[in-house]
């Protein structure tokens, strides 16, 4: 039997990426896909790559979704936006906002402006962090782009370093598909875009689990997709880069989206259209700051590829069905 998924948010770039992978996924019967500004349209008058000419929008109210008897809705909305959507489905929810991913809901109120009173205990949706639990899960917070690169570019050196820096470009799908400086083409074209270059929001996010002392700067590149975290971590004792890669190496040696990269530096043509984060350098300089590079697709495994593999973990599928 094929697990019946839903999209609330189903026009922007991750929700468009939802119905690509989702409709091919051959253990998923896709239920609906809501959009209010396209309902009707189909997904092909929207996004003329889409292979199937008759599969349309719709907008259905929330009752109607869960009268529908679906197993997973995927929320791909602004923030601020999925707290009350989240609150009323009952059924499985991967919400690929930030509402909900914040243990302390006063430091998501600092951050982002807006309470969240629900009483939702949703399990951060990193499979390499938190598998089992997001198995048992009734609602998944689906990381950040930006924290997902940091993260597991940090989680194996964290504990031997003092400082970190994360240096991270982006391409301009990231800023979403709502007009904003960053992502129209006058302002990135043949240019680099610094933002929030020390308080972005997923400086706040990452801090949650990388307890080093830490520094986030992002930037827009002009690329449609992809996304490269380049950390700069200050060690606390001098080390080798060959043992830090054997270190990186064990502890992802389990995880199939993480590859650890030999011979040459990752970038974003190994990532662009695929789940994969790839990890490498690991170089040390003379002052003991070890450089290591991250690189992922932005949309996919920093969106909705690890909302998918979250769906394959939650339901015991192989997490790369649909995925490779």
């Amino acid at each position: 039997m094929k697990i019946k998924a839903g999209i609330i948010g189903a026009s922007g770039y991750t929700g468009y990426e939802l119905v690509k992978i989702l409709g091919r996924h051959g253990k998923v019967e896709l239920s609906s896909l809501n959009s209010k500004s396209h309902s009707g349209q189909t997904v092909r008058s929207l996004y003329n790559d889409f292979w199937d000419d008759k599969l349309r929008f719709t907008n259905l109210s929330i009752d109607e979704i869960n009268k529908m008897g679906v197993d997973v809705v995927f929320t791909a909305l602004p923030s601020k936006e999925s707290i009350d959507v989240v609150q009323k489905l009952k059924t499985r929810v991967i919400d690929l906002s930030a509402d909900f991913r914040f243990s302390n809901p006063k430091v998501y109120e600092k951050v982002y402006g807006i309470k969240n009173d629900s009483k939702i205990k949703a399990v951060y949706g990193l499979p390499e962090l938190f598998r089992d639990e997001i198995k048992k899960a009734k609602v998944v917070a689906n990381p950040g782009c930006y924290a997902t690169a940091c993260i597991l570019a940090a989680l194996p050196i964290q504990k031997f370093a003092s400082s970190i820096i994360f240096d991270c470009k982006s391409g301009y799908s990231g800023a979403g598909a709502k007009p904003t400086y960053a992502n129209q083409p006058e302002n990135y074209a043949d240019n680099i875009i610094a933002y929030n270059i020390t308080k972005h929001r997923h400086k706040y996010e990452i801090e949650q689990f990388i307890k080093t002392k830490l520094s986030f700067t992002p930037h827009v590149i002009p690329v449609f997709r992809g996304l490269m975290c380049t950390m700069h971590a200050i060690l606390k004792k001098k080390g080798s880069s060959e043992k830090i890669k054997k270190l990186y190496k064990g502890f992802y040696r389990k995880e199939p989206f993480v590859k650890i990269t030999e011979g040459k530096l990752p970038e974003l043509h190994d990532v662009q259209n695929n789940n994969y984060c790839c990890v490498g350098g690991f170089e040390i300089d003379e002052n003991n700051q070890l450089v290591v590079v991250s690189v992922i697709d932005n949309l996919l495994k920093g969106a909705s590829g690890q909302a998918v593999q979250n769906m394959n973990i939650m339901f015991g599928i192989d997490e790369s069905e649909g995925l490779v």
